[in-house]
């Protein structure tokens, strides 16, 4: 009896301890322990039951009771049925506060990055006309600057240019509260081996002329996010995903396309420099056979930053 109780409350420990700290197998942990509790409690209700009838019969008619009420007192069967279902509730709770507390200590941590990243109100660097004029141009209050002088094409040409960024473009964006222009997104959570990204973007891959996403990011100087698949998506043995990202006139990006498994997430850096668009495309392939396989992607903190 005292075996089965120990091995029952290592068990709940290491269940714990293994399955709580994600809340889509934390939700199975759940369930599991409610309805090994239940079984349980119903079990001792009737080992009682039966033990008190078997005590009448024989009493009354001299009939043995049956091997399972000989095997052990009821006092040991109410203790052993009812002390594991004990310990399946005291994991079921646990599972559920922690599971509580995590989603509670989620929503602070990514409301701190957005109002942190108000921008500071670019200097303009274009409209100085006190360094184009002439001493002699200054000593007329009436005279004004020769618009040549503050209207250069070379001045406007980069649409990254910190003088023609509207004063209320943030400083840094997370593309997981941006729509989409074209293609769809789930804004998820996303893991990869083991590291967790609060902000992330998940995807359906197909072919590269299928699985498409593209966004505004003009005003933009630069793209950084980490590329993968999340350790919890299904199918992916042998599994390779390639990215490439274009801008608006489909110049692409990248030299060549982010190949991304299981296990083996990669870290994207783009330079946006005149870009007012960005896309991405993937397609996903068996890696030994390089045959066509459907699967999901991700981006973890997908960031726009000036």
């Amino acid at each position: 009896m005292f075996t089965t109780l120990l091995i029952a409350l290592v068990g709940g420990a290491v269940l714990y301890f293994v399955y709580a700290g994600d809340r889509s197998r934390a939700v199975f942990l759940l369930a599991g322990c409610a309805l090994v509790a239940f079984v349980l409690v119903i079990a001792a209700v009737r080992i009682a039951l039966g033990y008190r009838r078997g005590r009448r019969l024989e009493l009354e008619h001299n009939v043995p009771p049956s091997r399972l009420m000989r095997a052990m007192e009821l006092r040991q069967w109410l203790i052993l049925t009812l002390g594991v279902a004990f310990f399946a509730l005291a994991t079921g709770a646990l599972t559920a506060l922690r599971v509580v507390t995590a989603d509670a200590a989620t929503p602070p941590a990514a409301a701190t990055t957005t109002p942190t990243l108000e921008p500071v109100t670019p200097e303009p660097t274009t409209p100085e006309p006190t360094t184009d004029v002439s001493p002699s141009d200054t000593a007329d209050p009436t005279d004004t600057a020769d618009p040549s002088d503050t209207a250069r094409p070379s001045d406007t040409a980069d649409p990254t240019d910190p003088a023609d960024i509207p004063l209320d473009t943030p400083a840094t964006k997370y593309l997981d509260t941006q729509p989409a222009l074209d293609g769809g997104y789930d804004a998820i959570a996303v893991t990869f081996s083991a590291h967790r990204y609060p902000r992330g973007i998940s995807f359906y891959c197909d072919t590269d002329a299928d699985s498409r996403l593209q966004w505004n990011v003009a005003g933009y100087g630069h793209f950084t996010t980490t590329a993968g698949i999340d350790d919890e998506t299904q199918n992916t043995f042998g599994v390779v995903v390639g990215i490439l990202f274009y801008d608006q006139d489909g110049h692409q990006l990248v030299p060549k396309p982010v190949e991304v498994s299981v296990g083996h997430p990669k870290e994207v850096s783009l330079n946006l420099k005149g870009a007012v668009s960005l896309r991405a495309t993937c397609s996903g392939r068996i890696a030994k056979t390089n045959k066509e396989h459907n699967t999901r992607t991700s981006f973890g903190d997908p960031i726009l930053t000036q």
